[in-house]
């Protein structure tokens, strides 16, 4: 008896929905499809805000000894509480 395994790189799907949940403090948003082995990602906003969301998720995967060195984040202010 065979067992077939599908094998999943999650990586990928992990990452869209931590920029998925960063858009959104941009008010923008995205569609995200990994059924059936598909892989599609659709942005929905300002285009101009690509760049910014996409610093923000780089900026989360920085070593903190690389954080203190560069400028200000444009990111949006985080309400307190």
């Amino acid at each position: 008896m065979t067992i077939k395994i599908n094998r999943e790189e999650t990586n990928l799907e992990v990452l869209a929905r931590i920029t998925k949940a960063t858009a959104r403090k941009y008010e923008c948003s995205m569609t995200i499809n990994f059924q059936n082995g598909e892989r599609q990602i659709e942005f929905i906003g300002n285009d101009e805000c690509k760049t910014k969301i996409a610093t923000a998720v780089e900026d989360y995967f920085k070593h903190p000894a690389d954080k203190g060195t560069q400028e200000k984040s444009d990111e949006p202010d985080r309400p307190q509480g």
